[in-house]
Order: structure tokens, then C-alpha cells, then sequence
């Protein structure tokens, strides 16, 4: 079995040392000697102006001389171009082994709360045929603090939400079937690749219903990462995700119309060759046609009909939440209308994070390491 890990970093010379100790101490990583697996790890740092490319590099150079030769393998290769999706399409489609069975890809900022996380992804779709991803549980760092405020709550709260709906992938960190994955090619300009990578694969590129059972969540597999506790960075953050999904709507309005042509992965390769600003292209004429309103329909109504996917108690619990975010959600779409519309989406996201997460090295259960 060969495994293939690629780790997308811009700018992450802070926290990638302790993202990648914490990967190197992994039981999928410490066990490579005692098994048939071969493994590689590929850092992909993109438009760094810090010493990302260095820090990898030296901390896989350390880790490498405690593991087999002939099952472990790494690689820093760094692009001058910034932007996760054409990092992504490097990766998938050249750094990383083309006979991978499995796939992971991580960020360079997350650290692991369960020592078997890796393994147990895994065997998760090894275990499920019919699976095309596996995730894990994502904790944010506020879930540990022992003094939380109000906006720590809330941020818990719509998180836990999110997390019941069916399906849920975060680009975080997730494993897929190799061979699924080298079909899927992303267009440059994609802000978050998460729900194109998900919809890619349960609609089976965008030619059938969707199919939630295609990505499934592990047991006993988790991450931490670090959320945004201040109202500017949440709103900021917010404002990306929302224009984000947005222009993820063109698109998949865009493959959608063309299903059964070609298969969606080709016809984005084939334009991504053809014309790299083709989905930039594509927006600006979407956003022309669209008037005054240019998000995606049904945005203020997201937080209650995550609801939907609780208990009646667990619904009625989380309402006081789904009201808070719902507030919030008006500024917000609002805002990243107005952002849609007038063109400007260079700059859109801004690096928010104070490295909580980088400042010590403890387990996330020790609340001092964890608290800013």
C-alpha cells in the first residue's frame, strides 16, 4: 500500500514545525517498520514570504532519521505562485506518488488529538467500499480553554451544527481513494475547496444525485484547530466563506450544465490549460447577470436549517445559537454581497491566526498551552 500525504502551506513558518512533529509522532507514521506500507510526505509551501520551505525541511529531516528508509519518503517543493487550489492541483497531479492507493491532504496549522487518527481514517475506508473519503472530527481550540466568553460559545455551538449534517468535509484534513482524487482538478481562482471537493465526489462529478454516503466521518479520530475568537477576524472569516460558496455555485451551475460532455475533472483541466482565468471569467459575467443580488439563494436561511439535522431537543438547545448566528449572517451577507459585486475578491482573505496552537507543544487537554 502506498500513502501519500500533502500538506499546502502559505506563510505558515510559525506553526508548521508543530504541525508536523505532531504528524511525525502519528501511529500510521510510527509503525511503518513493522508494516507493508510505503509513506511520503509532501509540503507544498505556495508564495511564502517566511521561511515556511526551511522549517519543513528541517523538521522532516529530523523525523525522517528515525524511520525505515525504504517505507518513509518526504519532500519540500515550493511554488512560487500563492493560492491553495493550484497548490492542490500540483500535488494531486505531480508531487504526489501516481500509484498512491490513498490520499491525505492537511493543513500546515492543525495538530492531532488522537495518537491514532491517521490509522483509523484509514481503515475507516478501507472498511467502507463504497466510501470515497474519510474525515476525522474537528476540534476548535476554544473547546479547550477552561474560561470560555460568549463568542467561545457561540463558535462551539454553530460548529457543533455544521458538524451534524450529514457529509461534512473541511479541508483541514481528509484521506481519499487515490484513483478518485486524480480525476477531480480544481480552477484556479477557487477560494475554499471544501464543498467543490465533496460535491465532486457524492454527485459523482456532477452526473447524479447526491450520494452522502461517499464521505464518511472515523471513529476515534480527531484534529484541533485554531477558530477566530475576535469579532473582526470571525467577520472577515465569514465574509470569505460566504463569497466563497458563491462563486462555488457558478461553478457547479457551470458542470452541472455540462454533465454527461465530458466528466467535470477534464473539462476544468482542459480549461485550466486553455485559459487560467477562465473561472475568473466566468464569475465577473455570473456576478454582471446576477443584479443587485449575486449570492446563492437561500443564505439567510442555512443556520436554522442545520437545525434540521438535530434531535427536536437537541434543535430547541441550539436555537438561542442559531438566532446569534443568524444576526451576524445578516451584516455578513450583506457585506460579502457588496464584495461580490464590486470585482474585488484579491485580498479577500487576510492571515487572521495569533498561533495559539504554536505556542507550546502540549496536548490540547492542558488548557494553559491552549489558552491564548
Amino acid at each position: 500500500m502506498i500513502i501519500s500525504i500533502g500538506i499546502m502551506a502559505w506563510n505558515e513558518a510559525e506553526v508548521i514545525g508543530a504541525t508536523l512533529r505532531s504528524l511525525l509522532a502519528q501511529s500510521l507514521v510510527r509503525e511503518l517498520g513493522g508494516s507493508t506500507r510505503r509513506l511520503e510526505i509532501v509540503v507544498v509551501p505556495n508564495g511564502c514570504s517566511d521561511p515556511t520551505e526551511r522549517v519543513a525541511g528541517e523538521v522532516l529531516q529530523a523525523g525522517a532519521a528515525e524511520l525505515p528508509p525504504d517505507r518513509f519518503a518526504w519532500s519540500v517543493i515550493a511554488l512560487a505562485e500563492p493560492g491553495k487550489a493550484n497548490a492542490w492541483n500540483q500535488f494531486v497531479h505531480r508531487f504526489s506518488d501516481p500509484a498512491a492507493d490513498y490520499i491525505f491532504l492537511m493543513d500546515a496549522d492543525i495538530r492531532f488529538t488522537h495518537p491514532d487518527t491517521l490509522k483509523n481514517m484509514l481503515a475507516a475506508l478501507e472498511q467502507d467500499a463504497h466510501a470515497v473519503i474519510a474525515t476525522d472530527l474537528p476540534q476548535k481550540h476554544v473547546l479547550f480553554k477552561s474560561r470560555k466568553t460568549i463568542f467561545d460559545r457561540i463558535s462551539i455551538g454553530v460548529g457543533q451544527m455544521t458538524q451534524a449534517a450529514p457529509a461534512q468535509l473541511t479541508g483541514q484534513l481528509y484521506v481519499a481513494r487515490g484513483p478518485a482524487l486524480r480525476q477531480i482538478h480544481m480552477p484556479p481562482g477557487l477560494i475554499v475547496e471544501d464543498g467543490f471537493i465533496k460535491h465532486m465526489v457524492c454527485t459523482d462529478q456532477f452526473t447524479r444525485p447526491s450520494d452522502n454516503r461517499r464521505i464518511i466521518r472515523a471513529p476515534n479520530a480527531s484534529h484541533v484547530f485554531e477558530s477566530y475568537t475576535s469579532l473582526v477576524d470571525i467577520f472577515n472569516n465569514q465574509r470569505r466563506q460566504q463569497v466563497a460558496h458563491a462563486i462555488y455555485v457558478y461553478l457547479r451551475d457551470y458542470l452541472s450544465a455540462r454533465a454527461g460532455e465530458k466528466d467535470a475533472g477534464q473539462i476544468i483541466a482542459e480549461n485550466n490549460a486553455r485559459d487560467p482565468d477562465w473561472y475568473r471569467a466566468l464569475i465577473r459575467e455570473r456576478v454582471k447577470q446576477g443584479g443587485w443580488w449575486v449570492l446563492y439563494p437561500g443564505a439567510f436561511a442555512v443556520r436554522f436549517a442545520r437545525l434540521r439535522n438535530l434531535s427536536p431537543l437537541q434543535a430547541l438547545a441550539k436555537l438561542p445559537v442559531a438566532v446569534a448566528a443568524f444576526l451576524m449572517d445578516v451584516v455578513i451577507l450583506v457585506a460579502a454581497n457588496r464584495r461580490l459585486k464590486s470585482g474585488q475578491l484579491k485580498g479577500i482573505w487576510k492571515d487572521t491566526k495569533s498561533y495559539v496552537l504554536a505556542a507550546g507543544e502540549s496536548s490540547p487537554g492542558n488548557s494553559r498551552s491552549m489558552s491564548p
